[in-house]
Parts: C-alpha cells; sequence; structure tokens
C-alpha cells in the first residue's frame, strides 16, 4: 500500500515536471527578439509548406518569400493556439491525478494555463520588437481550453467504458 503512494507521488513529480519543462519551451520561445521569431516562423513555413503546396519548390525565390510573408502571421498565431493546447493537456493530465472534483481540476488547469499566458505577455515587454498582446493570451486561453476539453473527454470515455455498480462512470466526480 505504502508503495502505491509513492509511485503516485513520483508519477505527480513527473508530471508537474512536464509542465514546469513545457512552460521552459514556452519562456524560451517568448525570449526570442522579433527577428529571431520571425526567422523560426518563416523557416517552419518554408518546411512545411512543400506538404500543401508540392509547387512551392518550383516557384521564383520572390515568390517563395511573399508566399512566407503573407502566411507569417497566421502561423505565429496557430503556434500560439498550438504551444497552449499541449500545456492544457499537460497541466489537465497533471491535475487528473489529483483528489479534486473534476470540475476544479478543470479551473485550476485553465487559470494555471491563463496565469502563464499573462506572465508570458508580460515577459515579451522586455524582449526586443515583441510586446503584450491582449489577443494572444485570449488564443493561448482557446488552445489550453482545447486540450482541457481533449483530456476530459478521453477521462470522461474511460469512465464510461468501465461503468461502476451504481451507474456513476469510474473516476468522474
Amino acid at each position: 500500500m505504502k508503495s502505491n503512494g509513492l509511485n503516485m507521488t513520483y508519477k505527480r513529480f513527473l508530471l508537474w515536471l512536464l509542465v514546469i519543462l513545457w512552460m521552459g519551451i514556452i519562456f524560451f520561445l517568448s525570449a526570442q527578439t522579433a527577428a529571431e521569431s520571425s526567422g523560426l516562423s518563416g523557416q517552419t513555413i518554408r518546411t512545411l509548406i512543400p506538404i500543401f503546396m508540392p509547387e512551392f519548390i518550383d516557384i521564383s525565390q520572390v515568390q517563395q518569400n511573399e508566399i512566407v510573408a503573407n502566411l507569417q502571421h497566421l502561423v505565429r498565431k496557430i503556434a500560439h493556439i498550438l504551444i497552449y493546447f499541449i500545456l492544457g493537456i499537460l497541466c489537465m493530465c497533471t491535475l487528473i491525478s489529483h483528489e479534486l472534483k473534476l470540475k476544479v481540476k478543470v479551473y485550476a488547469a485553465l487559470v494555471i494555463c491563463t496565469v502563464y499566458a499573462a506572465t508570458d505577455e508580460l515577459h515579451q515587454l522586455f524582449v526586443d520588437g515583441r510586446g503584450f498582446q491582449f489577443s494572444d493570451i485570449f488564443l493561448d486561453f482557446c488552445g489550453a481550453l482545447l486540450g482541457v476539453l481533449v483530456v476530459v473527454g478521453i477521462y470522461w470515455m474511460r469512465g464510461r467504458k468501465g461503468k461502476a455498480s451504481d451507474g456513476e462512470p469510474k473516476g468522474v466526480e
């Protein structure tokens, strides 16, 4: 019995460590200057676009640059959603391991992600060429919400699969 508690403590430690490591990655990306960040998103576009537009490699460099420039804003906003989607998943998976009501876990995950998004935007005030944008916090919240909902959906479906004898799903509080 004692080793089971130790295993849960170890599991929770590792899960929280993943959350913190992912927050560190977000911090690292936010610490990039505007030029570095733009270069990274441009490089990402140039790597991915041939998958969706095979003729990209055959067009002139000027046309390629124009396409990349036109897509950069969209890709950067999608990156906000994706990065916080992952943070939402990590936070919710971590909180699932704690003995709290499901509603509390959901709210806590969303608060953690949104507060981190706000502090991340504040951090960008001190980075060359970057700034604070409420719209980015909103996108981050949307990404986190999607991640949390994915975990809750999986959690709910697993509970429905293994219904307890009283008709209530296992693990749903």
